[in-house]
């Protein structure tokens, strides 16, 4: 019986074979590297076409430790019903902490007293300045106030007005 050691091949006899690479381990060999092997989970075989493959089954009588988890098969129904908003008649998808935008959901303005959700660096709409210097009004898009071409721009290619 011979032991395998990263890429030397260890006999019984505890001499060293560095002259067999690694490549030309048998299968078996190769197999005790693997999780299975180790975790001691019995292993079935498979025959598909003229490849065989290997499966890891565990059996029924084989105990689930204590710390994995148990996962939950959900139809398409029940996973798209955990993803809504738990707030009664509302649909939307959730957020954060169950609740959709409207409802609670994203974060809130940074500045004390604002309830409004934040937009953009932790600020709601109402808070954030326009980014030009010496201008104190509030930024629509871009960081930019209306006067300044915050806001949708127009579709044309050749236009660059504010729409």
């Amino acid at each position: 019986m011979q032991v395998v050691a990263h890429d030397k091949v260890i006999s019984r006899s505890g001499t060293h074979s560095s002259d067999v690479p690694r490549s030309e381990l048998t299968a078996a060999d190769e197999r005790k590297f693997g999780l299975p092997f180790i975790l001691n989970v019995p292993i079935r075989h498979t025959r598909q076409s003229a490849l065989t493959r290997t499966a890891v089954v565990a059996s029924p009588s084989a105990q689930i430790p204590q710390g994995a988890k148990q996962t939950l098969k959900l139809s398409k129904e029940e996973k798209k019903r955990r993803r809504t908003c738990r707030h009664e008649g509302c649909n939307n998808y959730i957020v954060h902490k169950g609740l959709c935008c409207r409802h609670g959901g994203g974060k809130k303005c940074s500045l004390e007293g604002c309830n409004s959700s934040a937009k953009h660096r932790g600020l709601c709409w109402k808070h954030v300045p326009c980014k030009l210097d010496g201008c104190d009004k509030k930024a629509k898009a871009r960081g930019l106030c209306w006067a300044h071409g915050g806001g949708t721009k127009c579709r044309n290619a050749e236009c660059s007005k504010v729409a």
